[in-house]
């Protein structure tokens, strides 16, 4: 081995492991796996440093470092990603429409459909430039790039205009969740996973409630121009976003091991914490066996398939919740101010679900399920509710925000449970394929002639409120299943129990970039 890509070379490799030289045989590696050992990138950092066993203490402080500096910047990512693409909708309300020249059906195509399109065709390309390119480089280029492209929006005139810097904004967005999950991977636990992505997710909330301050404060600017205020919304927001990028450039790492805020020690110490993982850090070989893999594997379909139902009613709400609340008879000021408890619901919803499972580990498919109950409910409340009462059907679609952590789970599902760089990237790409056919559907559902009550979008919703009640409690019967069976043949594995030096296999295969049906012996699921 020692190639930058991890390829193992045709001689026996030792690595250091601690003080213990294990020998990594590269023809009995070929006939367990029936591949060519193409290792992660990992496991050169490990022949250089040593495998060593991670102290409580150790554990704690690397973690509260890793927190400290890494969270934050992955929050305000999310935070921004929320308000740009949340832009069109909140700007909505004071004139875009009017100084486009757009209808209400050419709306639904700028606010929602065309872009999560070139966001849906870009994923492919997305899943390749995560193996292509350092990931935090990628990140903070794509961030300088869409707040480049957010800002001509103000400059728009036109449908077809809009429509095109629409377009343009969906690539460079398309890049930003797939690999703040991805990261997310690569520095945490899987018992830490759920907890930090909704971390970070908690953007969405924090968006939500600045986007209703900042919508505040422009329509009452008066500017003396030709158009409406909307155009501050993409001024304001896309030069703060390409700042913010050129900043993420310096300071965001590519992984644990170029951590420039952590010593060499460390570094090595934040890879033995997540090695139990056995999910790698990445591999640069791009691996059709694994691409195959995710195809076929029915855990990537039933994620698929919950993205899809989960982005029906959140498209919807994204793309119109403030005309909905608009028409319940308040003025545009306030509609937009109204917006703001949303992220509040949102927040509390985030944390709730992070505590519980972080003290119950296969509690993911739980939260999944129960808060959909609320949502159901809250959107039954919000179709049915006679039109003079503003209040109670403002609170009932306030409730249905409950529902957005079913995105949070299902991340924490997929970073936590599909192993090996290729399959990972591959699932994610289908994952949000289906997260972009359920936003481009879900404006599309919005039928300018149902004003206000728009029965067709409520009534998919219902539909999608009940499936998603349903479909999680299945896979956990399905992962429990898989777990099951490898428990009686292998016999029973903690994963995430701390690793002492005697627990250390003769090769250190936690980096070997398999996937988890490659390790059936070892892996074992969470939901």
């Amino acid at each position: 081995m020692g190639s930058k890509h991890g390829d193992v070379g045709e001689k026996d490799i030792e690595v250091a492991q601690g003080q213990t030289t294990i020998v990594v045989n590269e023809q009995e590696v070929e006939k367990i796996y029936h591949h060519k050992l193409e290792a992660d990138d990992a496991l050169d950092f490990f022949r250089a440093h040593g495998i060593t066993e991670v102290s409580p203490e150790d554990d704690k402080r690397i973690l509260r470092k890793i927190d400290m500096f890494l969270m934050p910047l992955m929050l305000v990512t999310n935070t921004l990603n929320f308000l740009d693409k949340n832009a069109l909708s909140n700007s909505v309300n004071f004139g875009l429409k009017e100084d486009n020249h757009i209808t209400s059906s050419q709306y639904s195509w700028a606010s929602g459909s065309i872009f999560y399109l070139t966001y849906m065709v870009s994923q492919p390309l997305v899943s390749r430039c995560l193996q292509w390119f350092p990931v935090g480089k990628l990140l903070s280029v794509s961030v300088i790039l869409w707040g480049a492209v957010l800002m001509t929006t103000a400059a728009t005139r036109s449908f077809a205009s809009l429509m095109s810097v629409r377009a343009i904004l969906g690539v460079f967005e398309s890049v930003i969740n797939p690999t703040l999950m991805l990261m997310t991977s690569q520095w945490y636990k899987r018992s830490e996973q759920p907890e930090r992505v909704g971390w970070w997710f908690m953007g969405n909330a924090l968006g939500q409630v600045l986007g209703g301050i900042i919508g505040y404060g422009v329509g009452n600017i008066d500017g003396g121009l030709d158009v409406g205020n909307w155009i501050w919304y993409f001024i304001i927001f896309g030069a703060f976003t390409i700042l913010y990028g050129v900043f993420l450039l310096f300071f965001i790492p590519d992984s644990p091991m170029t951590a420039r805020w952590l010593s060499d020690r460390d570094r090595a110490l934040a890879l033995a914490r997540i090695r139990l993982n056995r999910t790698g850090i990445m591999n640069r070989k791009f691996k059709w066996y694994q691409v195959k893999e995710a195809m076929l594997d029915p855990q990537t379909w039933m994620l698929v398939v919950i993205q899809f139902l989960t982005n029906i009613p959140s498209g919807g709400v994204a793309s119109y919740g403030t005309q909905v609340i608009k028409g319940f008879g308040y003025s545009a000021i306030k509609t937009t101010l109204l917006q703001m408890p949303l992220g509040v619901i949102q927040g509390v919803t985030i944390l709730a679900g992070g505590i519980f499972t972080k003290y119950y580990k296969n509690g993911r498919w739980i939260v999944m399920a129960v808060t959909q109950i609320p949502a159901l409910v809250g959107a039954v409340l919000l179709y049915v509710l006679p039109s003079e009462q503003q209040n109670s059907r403002l609170a009932a679609y306030y409730v249905i925000q409950t529902h957005s952590i079913v995105s949070i789970m299902e991340y924490s599902m997929v970073t936590a449970n599909i192993a090996g760089t290729t399959k990972k990237t591959t699932a994610t790409a289908m994952i949000f394929v289906a997260f972009c056919v359920g936003q481009v559907a879900a404006p599309q559902l919005f039928v300018s002639a149902e004003a206000p009550r728009y029965p067709t979008a409520f009534k998919a919703a219902f539909s999608c409120f009940a499936l998603l009640i349903v479909i999680p409690p299945a896979y956990a019967y399905y992962m429990w299943w898989e777990n099951k069976k490898r428990d009686d043949k292998y016999g029973k594995v903690d994963q995430d129990a701390p690793q002492s030096a005697a627990d250390d296999g003769a090769q250190p295969d936690e980096f070997f970039d398999l996937t988890d049906r490659e390790q059936k012996e070892k892996f074992r699921y969470v939901y």
